[in-house]
């Protein structure tokens, strides 16, 4: 006897529902409205005045807390979806316990961007570096993605070259969303054999828009910072790239949550059974 579902609530296979026309009138302005807050901030960002926006970028400025806010709420949000997914909330046709996986890794991956961000707390609790990891670290912090083997930039301060960059951890972190955001959906949608793949694995597959928000972003990073090459905008705008991306995670994990409380299969009634046809 199958479980009672809503006729009227479509079915998805990816991580959120994806803005078609199955997609409510308001998950369409949430996704415009992220798109121009995007754009929004990378214009606000060349309105301000070059020291004032260096200023703002600076360890523990504005943009860095939003970044650590936002992955904040993106370790939540995917922490509880994968709760959800457990539970057995139909976020795709995948087992539960590989959606709650998925979920859960995204929780965790999301908690050490955060912990990164802030320098697992070092400036927040003034607790000073182990002299074992400063000397080790380009910046004398408590954190991964400035030790020097993973840094862009070699100890005597000439830039390393292309298969060193290979393993800087901003280059591993947009091949991972490359991967799971671009890469993933598109094969999915243009291959059978890579549906089947997915599939077979319990791979939940993203909507095409989260990738989009993704490449999006990066486009117009990279053009604003040819545009400022070498001047004293360059760095905030990386800086700020990364806070967007965390942004993009954060919406994605409240749409994937939103999407896991609404369409919640169900329970039987136990004093009446549906039958299957």
């Amino acid at each position: 006897i199958p479980r009672h579902r809503d006729t009227h609530a479509p079915r998805q296979r990816g991580l959120t529902p994806m803005p078609n026309q199955n997609t409510s009138q308001g998950q369409k302005i949430a996704l415009i409205t992220v798109v121009g807050a995007i754009i929004g901030a990378y214009l606000l960002a060349l309105a301000i005045d070059g020291e004032r926006l260096d200023h703002l970028s600076w360890e523990d400025g504005l943009i860095e807390d939003l970044g650590a806010v936002f992955f904040l709420a993106a370790t939540i949000g995917f922490a509880v979806v994968s709760l959800f997914a457990a539970a057995g909330a139909p976020l795709s046709a995948v087992p539960d316990r590989r959606r709650a996986l998925v979920f859960g890794l995204l929780a965790v991956l999301m908690f050490v961007c955060l912990g990164e961000e802030i320098s697992w707390g070092q400036r927040i609790f003034d607790w000073s570096t182990p002299e074992s990891i400063s000397e080790l670290n380009a910046q004398n912090e408590t954190n991964i993605h400035n030790i020097w083997f993973v840094h862009q930039w070699n100890r005597d301060g000439t830039e390393k070259g292309f298969v060193g960059k290979l393993l800087n951890m901003n280059r591993l972190f947009s091949a991972f969303w490359l991967t799971v955001f671009v890469f993933v959906p598109v094969a999915a949608r243009l291959s059978a054999r890579a549906r089947r793949l997915v599939r077979t694995f319990g791979i939940p597959v993203p909507p095409l828009w989260a990738g989009g928000l993704f490449l999006g972003s990066f486009v117009v990073y990279k053009v604003l910072a040819t545009m400022y090459a070498g001047s004293i905008q360059a760095h905030a705008l990386d800086e700020l790239k990364e806070s967007i991306y965390a942004f993009i995670y954060a919406f994605i994990a409240v749409v994937s949550l939103v999407w896991a409380v609404r369409y919640r299969p169900e329970q039987p009634d136990s004093h009446q059974e549906c039958k299957g046809s």
